[in-house]
């Protein structure tokens, strides 16, 4: 029978297989031409594919706008509950298939390569085509109806996804199912704006203390002595990455820190790559409490050059070649302040040093010469004690966070046929 296996207990009957087209109109978007597009806010966005990604739509990246619009671009203004698909990606990947219903968001413009889903019969919820866009059963034929572009682009026509045929319940289990899902999605979001919050209050905290507008006191109240100007390369040692590329693996014993593993928050992205020790890579084995940098970006954007990773266990990280080893000397240095002073503002001496267009890189020789303002060790201790606490907190709701999206994933395939 065509029915999930987690329903709700009021619903027994079983699910009917009905074609997309039959209860939605769905077509492309318009192909505005760029000559006619502005960079500066107007009254129309025109949403393009890069718009939308991981099913969610971001207004602030690369936008364009129309201040008038004429009659036959009147259609592609997309009205709330509407639901946009991304129609075009990479052969042989999934960076593509990513969809957004409409809620509040106003004079939008859907530009071509990607499709909008409108209900059209009253039988039908837009807010459980939502949820069935991101479930398996749609997904799994989407992606194989895509066939090859232009060199290695693939594409999915609408005309194809009209012919998907996808079980559907009646209307009153559908909007249970959308109601309950929608919870789900109001604690994701809900918890998404708490990190987005602690995340801005770091980076403010981050910046009234090595500005030194936020100063600590000793236990008896008084100022700590006056920070004092050093170079990274005298409080330091350290030692080049070099290129491990070929002994990497996926069931490897050690954890590999490439450029990859950098997040924008300076923590390890782990992408499931691993090495094992051998006489070559165990030269860049780390210890805990070491440093490692990254000293190129894979485009022009800054986002990742100059992050510092701080190393929390002895045998578990081997590095790669454009990131640097930094031991620190405890009698000057303690690894958890440099790891919060490094990822602070001083990232922007960096970024002023780099060389290369698209892809731009640094060497380490450039960067050792800096100079950092530096505390007494019991200040360091206090204030390296107190951005942990508030990472604690942070990693915390991110972990919350990862929770509920799991929650949801599993939801999404249980719940549906």
């Amino acid at each position: 029978m065509n029915v999930p296996k987690l329903r709700f207990k009021e619903f027994t009957d079983e699910w009917q297989k009905i074609p997309l087209n039959l209860f939605t109109n769905i077509y492309g978007g318009y192909a505005f031409k760029s000559e006619n597009l502005l960079n500066y806010k107007s009254k129309y966005q025109v949403i393009k594919m890069g718009n939308v990604n991981n099913n969610t739509l971001n207004l602030e990246k690369n936008p364009s706008y129309l201040n008038t619009i004429s009659q036959k671009e009147l259609p592609y203004l997309l009205e709330k509950n509407d639901i946009i698909l991304t129609l075009t990606g990479t052969f042989g990947k999934k960076d593509f298939g990513y969809s957004y219903q409409i809620k509040n968001e106003t004079n939008l413009l859907l530009n071509q390569r990607l499709a909008v889903f409108k209900i059209t019969n009253s039988n039908y919820s837009a807010n459980f085509l939502k949820y069935i866009l991101l479930n398996n059963t749609f997904l799994n034929k989407f992606f194989r109806f895509s066939v090859g572009g232009t060199g290695n682009q693939a594409n999915v026509s609408i005309q194809d996804i009209k012919s998907f045929k996808i079980p559907f319940p009646k209307l009153e289990e559908q909007e249970k199912i959308a109601n309950f899902l929608t919870t789900v999605d109001k604690k994701i979001t809900n918890l998404e704006n708490i990190i987005t919050s602690l995340e801005n209050q770091k980076k403010g905290l981050l910046q009234q203390i090595f500005s030194q507008k936020l100063r600590f006191k000793d236990k008896n109240g008084n100022n700590y002595p006056n920070w004092e100007k050093k170079k990274l390369g005298d409080i330091t040692q350290s030692q080049g990455g070099t290129a491990l590329e070929k002994y990497t693996t996926t069931n490897g014993l050690y954890k590999f820190i490439s450029i990859g593993n950098y997040s924008t928050y300076s923590t390890y992205l782990d992408n499931g790559i691993r090495i094992d020790l051998n006489n070559k890579t165990k030269k860049q084995l780390l210890s805990k409490n070491d440093l490692v940098m990254i000293l190129n970006d894979k485009t022009s954007s800054g986002n990742i050059i100059g992050r510092t990773l701080l190393i929390d266990k002895d045998n578990t990280y081997i590095y790669n070649q454009r990131s640097q080893r930094l031991i620190c000397n405890t009698k000057i240095i303690i690894p958890s302040f440099l790891y919060f002073l490094l990822n602070s503002d001083f990232r922007k001496n960096i970024i002023k040093k780099v060389q290369g267009a698209t892809q731009i890189y640094i060497n380490y020789s450039t960067i050792e010469v800096m100079h950092l303002n530096i505390p007494c060790l019991e200040e360091q201790t206090k204030i390296a004690d107190f951005l942990s606490a508030f990472d604690r907190k942070l990693e915390n709701q991110k972990a919350q966070l990862e929770h509920w999206k799991q929650i949801k994933k599993g939801l999404l395939q249980q719940m549906f046929v």
